[in-house]
């Protein structure tokens, strides 16, 4: 998705939605000559069983394995006589208030301590506690700050477990990082951000390139947990929209 955003921005296209050739022509649509496709990859991991556990007998436990998959795909507005009313883009959802990640991450089951100088995610308590949104230069920067700490909360032990060297671990802690600010910059594409918020998640992410120099996969490995993590959060609280105004976010 990361990916997908940032050729969305560079190639200056008005729509977030991509199909593969395959999928245009399924629904009628004809990829205009001379356009050219996006690459994207998917990065996931799944598990097998060895033959002898498929047969019901005690055998080996189930073994987990990574891959990856590479795609071509077009964005819509390369593609022609798509049906009527496809891929419409819905109003950019509210997100830019404070209250809206405030009340999604709460949905989420997170608990949320507004107040203080500093934005951390505590293990020890459970609690993200992020400054006032009046310390932040608009709303957008404090939601995105929420935003990168749920990420951190998904990493608890009782969730996926991330953060056992996190204090302690240089490389460990630029794993974590890598990963709260790749999907707090998912959702800020979920929420309709406008485009320089990528950029400022651009210029954070930068200060972690000695990993990336270090381990070559830490990316796409670091993607991959974001987009997990961030698919955990939708699944409990829904996706990143405002549905009330609330007065108080910290009560």
């Amino acid at each position: 998705m990361v990916l997908l955003w940032v050729a969305q921005i560079a190639r200056g296209y008005s729509k977030r939605t991509w199909l593969t050739f395959r999928q245009a022509i399924e629904l009628g649509g004809h990829v205009r000559k001379g356009e050219k496709a996006c690459p994207v990859v998917y990065y996931g991991q799944a598990t097998t069983k060895s033959d002898r556990a498929e047969t019901g007998d005690d055998g080996e436990p189930a073994r987990s394995y990574r891959f990856l998959k590479l795609f071509h795909v077009f964005n819509v507005t390369q593609i022609d006589d798509l049906p009527d009313n496809f891929a419409v883009e819905p109003a950019p959802p509210e997100m830019r208030e404070p209250e809206a990640f405030g009340l999604w991450v709460k949905r989420a089951g997170a608990r949320l301590h507004v107040g203080g100088a500093h934005a951390f995610y505590s293990p020890t308590t459970d609690t993200i506690h992020v400054p006032p949104p009046e310390a932040f230069n608009d709303p957008e920067q404090w939601n995105s700050t929420v935003g990168h700490e749920a990420v951190h909360f998904t990493g608890h032990p009782s969730r996926f477990d991330r953060l056992a060297d996190y204090h302690i671990d240089r490389k460990a802690l630029a794993r974590e990082e890598l990963i709260a600010e790749i999907g707090s910059a998912v959702l800020g594409a979920m929420s309709g951000f406008r485009p320089d918020h990528l950029e400022d998640h651009a210029a954070y992410i930068s200060s972690w390139l000695d990993l990336v120099r270090e381990e070559p996969r830490a990316f796409l490995s670091a993607a991959a947990k974001a987009q997990t993590a961030v698919d955990w959060l939708i699944e409990r609280a829904g996706p990143p929209a405002v549905e009330t105004r609330i007065e108080n976010i910290a009560a």
